[in-house]
Order: structure tokens, then sequence, then C-alpha cells
């Protein structure tokens, strides 16, 4: 009888044993599957793009306007191109010789600042000599104006976009806490952090935008002031030699 007891207490525990091992298998396979399928879920450059909204697709198009005004201005706003040396040998030889016409038309056509500079004074020829500097140095500062409001908006770039950024992310993390108010309680957490990183993504494209932005400006800056001192000296030049062509 004790036996029979025994037996039927083996049997029933093996029962429950083998009912008990399939149900804790799916629970460990469902555990070890949630870390695998969490590690793989990744932040691709397409999501990055269609999570960065409308704002990311704004600082990409200031990316392409900033590349092309970069090149542009590396080409065209140079000390060489502005202040020609040729040109202003060519100019004092002709006024020193009194051809003050065909100094005049060497200027028509250019939009050299020099050239302009030298157009103004050579209008007021025949008057004293301070109304000439006074012509020529309007010109100056006309031009030397000109200069500044091109590579401004280069300056104006590297502001706006970190700002566009910072908008960006401001959205993202109102989107974010707003989906958290509705999640399980379980991914709360989750959800969090991949909406935040979600969310960043917008001021890193306007740090990466705005950064090389602001060395250009710098750097072109640096090439203006070049410009205008060079003009300067220049100015002065062709100054004394259209007073000595009124006086020999």
């Amino acid at each position: 009888m004790r036996c029979t007891w025994l037996r039927v207490i083996v049997v029933v525990g093996l029962v429950a044993f083998a009912a008990a091992s399939p149900a804790q298998e799916p629970a460990d396979e469902g555990v070890a599957a949630a870390p695998e399928e969490a590690g793989q879920q990744q932040l691709t450059l397409w999501d990055m793009l269609k999570q960065g909204g409308p704002i990311l697709w704004v600082i990409g198009v200031l990316s392409l306007i900033t590349l092309v005004m970069a090149v542009f201005f590396f080409l065209t706003v140079t000390p060489s191109r502005e202040v020609p040396p040729n040109f202003m040998k060519r100019a004092l030889t002709q006024i020193e010789a009194g051809d003050l016409r065909g100094a005049y038309q060497m200027c028509e056509g250019r939009d050299e600042l020099l050239a302009n500079v030298l157009r103004a004074g050579l209008k007021m020829y025949g008057h004293d000599r301070y109304v000439i500097q006074e012509a020529m140095e309007s010109e100056g500062e006309r031009g030397a104006t000109a200069l500044w409001q091109k590579i401004s908006y280069l300056n104006n770039i590297g502001v706006i976009a970190p700002l566009l950024g910072l908008l960006g992310t401001v959205l993202g993390m109102i989107g974010a806490f707003g989906a958290m108010a509705l999640d399980d309680a379980k991914v709360k957490g989750l959800t969090m952090a991949y909406s935040v990183a979600q969310a960043m993504i917008t001021t890193a494209a306007g740090l990466l935008l705005a950064i090389p932005a602001m060395v250009v400006y710098f750097y072109l800056r640096g090439r203006v002031i070049k410009i205008v001192a060079a003009v300067e000296a220049q100015s002065s030049e062709l100054i004394e030699a259209l007073t000595r062509s009124q006086h020999p």
C-alpha cells in the first residue's frame, strides 16, 4: 500500500513538472528575445530624416544654400579681384600722362571696387582736392558696405541654424512626453529615451550647419578687411596723381 502511494506521488510530480516546463520555456524565450529585439532597433539615417520633421528639411535646404554661397564668395570676394594690380598700374600711367578720358573709359563696364572708386574721383576732376577725396571715400564706403552685406548672409545662417535646431528639439520633446502619457508603464523609459534621441537630431543638424557657416564667415571677413585696407591705400595714390595732374 505504501509503495502504491509512492508511485502515485511520483507520477503526479512528473506530470506537474511536464506541464510546467513548456509554460516556462516560452517565457524564457520571450525574456531572451526582448533584449535581442531591443538591441536590433537602431536609428538609421532615413529614420533621422523622417523623425526630424519639417525643421530638419529646412536646415537641409539652408545647408545647400550655404554651400553655394560659400563657394561663390570664395571665388569672388578676393583682394586680387577687387584691387587688381594691373589695373592700378595702367590707371596711374594714364593719369600721369594726362589721358583722363582713357582712364575713365577703362573704368567703364567694370565692377571692381577700386575701379568704382577711381571713376567717382574722375567725375569730380577739376574740383578741389577735398571734393575728389570725398567722392572717392563715399564710393569706397558704399562698395565696402556691399561686400559686408554679401558675407553677412553666412553670419545670419550661422545664427539662425542653432535656433531652428532648438525649435525642432522642443517640438520633439513635446511629442515625446505626449507619447509617454499614452504608453504602457513598462515601456515608458524606452519610449522616452528613443524619442529624446530623435528630438536631439535637429539640434545636432543645426550645429553642424552653424559651425562651418561661421568659420567661413570669419575667414571672408578677414578678406573684406584686407580689401578695404588695400582700396584705401590705392585711393590715396590716385588722389595724389589726380591732384598733380590738375596742378602740374
